[in-house]
């Protein structure tokens, strides 16, 4: 590299990229066929709201067995829907996939699934994007957020024993970038306390973890196809379970489920199915399907970008940035590359590398907004109405009970939404080549901290 192409281009140097870069959804004409057909056939929705004859029997059934169902309009959705849900359920060796509008709507489904009722507990990492906790609201729970590791970035185990109380019903561990973390350590912690655990997989779609995939070891998991996901439909959600019990619940709680119980049912079947329309569209089904279909060669592509850029800037940065540790890098699907940088080592504030990288026209995010504990929402205690419902005084959401969290958050991290197609090694060869111009003169640029905004552009993912 010559001296002059050398100069960050925060100092007055040259870029070295001018081109955007474009993470984008892996679309081709098999998504324009299947819409296509779709559409043509006239077929958007074929839920129905009401009791139509059969449909106590194929609540139960798995979601393969309910691609035999042959009645134009079903409770259990239309063909596009039930054929994706097939799919993911084959996907990830689980015999019930439930799909939803959205990985939020997924989320709060399963836990009222799982009768987490009024004012009980979900043990949480304040790291995730705000969707986890505002579901744990919105099924009237309390979050209540344990720090994290903060090599792999995910729930610490000790974290959540602490955080435990007679009032907690169910420990949520997120794959933060679609990593596991110390799973199975959480998991014991839940094992010991008897406690349900629901995974946010959003970010982990068929990864395995220690010969499993992700989505598969807790009670139940949630799934996202927003845009940016590996599987994207736009917008839309899975639940995946094994237990029945909750995958006929989460169905019920779905599709305005309080018009199927009859009077000689237990309360136990009643409880918290509460008349929501959280259905899948025909139109959004068909593109899960064909997507589910690419889902190996996407993961593929986003793990070879991943693992190529930990590489690189292993070479050129080592000293001052660390990978987030993963604990099943061969399967790693790179939703996110997270890193985490050392102003201490380096004597470069984050913030400062956040806009070198910008200004060489490598997108970079440096939040996720703010912790979920940090959102009004947790800080004033208020959801419902202004008596602060459902939370207790007992709950603690000050900032200095997550320490590490907030030093990974606010002081160190950095992440790349560019693992996925059409990206390629070349450009994880561009974000090397930015940090070794950021490197090499990062007592010049340490001087522009007081210049530089806090990252008010955080959230950047970079997208064309």
């Amino acid at each position: 590299m010559s001296p002059g192409t050398s100069l960050p281009a925060l100092l007055g140097g040259t870029p070295v990229r001018t081109r955007p870069f474009s993470s984008l959804p892996y679309l081709d004409e098999r998504e324009v066929d299947a819409v296509t057909e779709t559409i043509r056939a006239g077929v958007l929705s074929r839920f129905v709201g009401s009791p139509v004859p059969g449909t106590r029997e194929q609540l139960r059934r798995t979601s393969a067995e309910l691609l035999a169902v042959e009645e134009s309009h079903s409770f259990l959705g239309g063909p596009n829907v039930r054929r994706f849900e097939a799919a993911w359920a084959e996907a990830h060796d689980a015999p019930f996939a439930v799909s939803m509008n959205s990985a939020t709507s997924a989320e709060t489904s399963a836990l009222m699934a799982m009768d987490i009722g009024p004012g009980s507990e979900v043990v949480t990492t304040p790291l995730s994007f705000t969707a986890t906790a505002s579901a744990i609201v919105a099924a009237n729970a309390v979050p209540v957020f344990a720090d994290i590791d903060p090599e792999t970035m995910c729930l610490d185990p000790d974290a959540v024993a602490d955080a435990i109380t007679p009032r907690t019903a169910c420990i949520l561990p997120v794959h933060w970038c679609g990593n596991a973390g110390a799973l199975d350590e959480v998991l014991a912690v839940a094992r010991e306390r008897g406690l349900p655990v629901l995974e946010d997989a959003a970010q982990g779609p068929r990864s395995l973890y220690q010969g499993r995939f992700l989505g598969t070891w807790g009670d139940a998991s949630t799934f996202s196809f927003s845009e940016p996901k590996n599987v994207t439909t736009g917008e839309g959600g899975m639940v995946v379970t094994s237990n029945v019990d909750i995958a006929e619940k989460c169905r019920l709680i779905r599709n305005h489920g309080e018009s199927i119980p009859m009077p000689d049912d237990p309360d136990e079947y009643v409880v918290n199915i509460v008349g929501q329309n959280f259905r899948m569209t025909e139109l959004t089904a068909a593109l899960g399907w064909v997507q589910t279909s690419k889902l190996e060669t996407v993961n593929g592509i986003r793990n070879r970008n991943h693992l190529h850029l930990v590489r690189r800037l292993e070479e050129v940065a080592g000293n001052y940035i660390a990978p987030q540790r993963l604990t099943h890098p061969e399967t790693f699907a790179g939703y996110t590359s997270a890193f985490r940088w050392s102003a201490e080592k380096s004597g470069l504030h984050r913030d400062v590398v956040a806009a070198a990288l910008r200004a060489e026209g490598i997108p970079v995010a440096t939040s996720v907004g703010r912790l979920m504990s940090d959102n009004e929402l947790f800080l004033r205690k208020l959801a419902y109405g202004r008596t602060h419902y459902p939370f207790s005084d007992d709950v603690d959401y000050r900032p200095e009970s997550l320490p590490r969290a907030h030093q990974v958050h606010d002081r160190e991290y950095l992440a790349f939404f560019l693992a996925g197609w059409p990206n390629t090694a070349d450009d994880m060869d561009d974000i090397a080549a930015a940090f070794e111009k950021i490197v090499a003169r990062r007592s010049e640029l340490a001087a522009l901290r007081h210049e530089v905004a806090p990252s008010a552009s955080g959230y950047d993912r970079g997208r064309g």
